[in-house]
């Protein structure tokens, strides 16, 4: 399981497409389209006796809308991963993703020690890399968050979102932390 940001259908179009243009001279598997999302937090495996933990987590965090300009590409060549990412990170993620990994470790679930380093995977197994370097930026605008449970099959991981969050408006957010008269 894990909490992700999935695109809408426009989005998760533009990034396919942006898949299928790495992997061209790259090689490797193209992420299938409904399987593009932005990993906030892996959990694992869990036990379902926990689930309502992880969606009482889910529900108590207040994070704001974004838009996440996705304008870099790059790989992990021990991975043979091709992905797209952000030059600048939007501060409302690192908030979200900050949040949210806290209220996780504190409910006792076990998370990756590494630095939040936002990115979508685009391509697997790739046989080379391309060079690291900017692109025309995707836009993607995150109004909500997502848990999901990868579920494995013959024909490769499929992904069943079992809960989604929204994010508030900058407006929004700003009544919810105003002061009382």
């Amino acid at each position: 399981m894990f909490f992700a940001l999935w695109p809408d259908a426009a989005t998760a179009a533009a990034l396919h497409a942006r898949a299928r243009s790495l992997q061209a001279p790259c090689g490797g598997r193209v992420m299938r389209r409904d399987t593009i999302h932005l990993t906030l937090a892996f959990l694992g495996d869990v036990d379902t006796a926990r689930l309502e933990c992880l969606h009482e987590t889910a529900r108590s965090l207040r994070g704001e809308r974004f838009t996440l300009a996705l304008d870099r590409v790059g790989s992990w060549h021990g991975n043979r991963i091709l992905w797209t990412g952000p030059s600048r990170t939007p501060a409302a993620l690192g908030r979200l993703a900050e949040a949210l990994g806290e209220r996780l470790r504190a409910a006792d679930f076990a998370l990756d020690q590494r630095a939040f380093s936002p990115h979508v995977t685009l391509v697997r197994n790739a046989r080379q890399a391309p060079p690291a370097h900017e692109a025309d930026a995707v836009h993607w605008p995150v109004a909500s968050f997502v848990l999901v449970a990868s579920e494995r099959a013959a024909s490769g991981a499929h992904y069943r979102v079992l809960g989604r969050w929204p994010l508030r408006s900058g407006e929004e957010q700003a009544r919810l932390q105003a002061p009382c008269n």
